[in-house]
């Protein structure tokens, strides 16, 4: 399964809805002219909530939300030339992660912004990566931690401006279930189906209940170890070279003068 086929499934889609909830306040309030996104992982949502005049997607292969196919440790664009950059989960799925860091920092303006969707190692969702020996989800190779990616970043003269960990349900695939058309009563398709109407409700209280708790410890969530992922936002430090005028400082002078032998004033 690929991750485009894993993300048309009931599990990728609510992850989709939880980081573009948390992806959609940070890209408006960055503002500037070009937007640039690597990999097609939420193309056809991330885009729409850039505050840009120009919006791209950049992806290895063609597909659907694709607007460039180049390679993303080799991008065929200008240096300084982007003013957003938006990685989700692109580093955890290339070979070389810090090939694809250095070149967003050619690329990227001074004060442009770089926003990143990882997997965070240290949770139920890092557990399930390693005994599904690196399968689940589809298409990642390792998962990188907050610690370490911030670590990147300062190497790179990038300064942190924001970091939350988010999405806390457990890492189960859920797929999509039709229910057969309504019958007349008395048949089983019909008391299946109410039964199925009765758990939906129960479960719609329930969520209602979770989401009210939610909402109580909302500070604690932002700062979670144990979250499934996390979103962290980092600003290319910008040096500003102050031209210093140099001083010019007069000629010592000596102290007094040569004395001229005595023998010689008197000849």
């Amino acid at each position: 399964m690929s991750y485009i086929d894993w993300l048309n499934t009931p599990t990728g889609r609510a992850l989709l809805r939880e980081e573009g909830a948390r992806v959609r306040p940070a890209l408006e309030s960055i503002f500037g002219d070009q937007y640039l996104q690597i990999g097609a992982w939420g193309s056809d949502e991330f885009p729409q909530y850039a505050r840009t005049k120009r919006a791209a997607v950049v992806g290895a292969g063609g597909g659907d939300g694709v607007d460039i196919v180049m390679a993303s440790n080799c991008l065929g664009i200008a240096n300084d030339s982007i003013d957003i950059v938006l990685l989700p989960h692109v580093l955890e799925a290339h070979e070389d992660p810090h090939g694809v860091l250095r070149e967003l920092n050619r690329v990227l303006r001074s004060d442009g912004h770089i926003v990143i969707l990882g997997f965070n190692p240290v949770s139920f969702w890092g557990l399930r990566h390693l005994l599904s020996r690196r399968r689940f989800p589809p298409g990642l190779q390792r998962l990188i931690s907050e610690y370490r990616l911030r670590d990147w970043l300062h190497l790179l003269n990038f300064s942190v401006d924001h970091s939350s960990f988010h999405y806390f349900p457990a890492p189960v695939l859920r797929r999509s279930r039709r229910l057969r058309k309504r019958r007349a009563p008395g048949n089983r398709v019909t008391d299946a189906y109410r039964k199925h109407d009765l758990v939906r409700r129960t479960n719609r209280f329930f969520r209602a209940v979770r989401l009210s708790i939610s909402a109580a410890f909302q500070v604690w969530r932002q700062h979670a170890p144990f979250a499934s992922c996390y979103m962290l936002v980092a600003r290319k430090a910008m040096y500003t070279v102050t031209p210093i005028k140099a001083t010019w400082r007069p000629r010592r002078q000596l102290v007094g003068g040569l004395v001229n032998p005595s023998t010689r004033n008197v000849a």
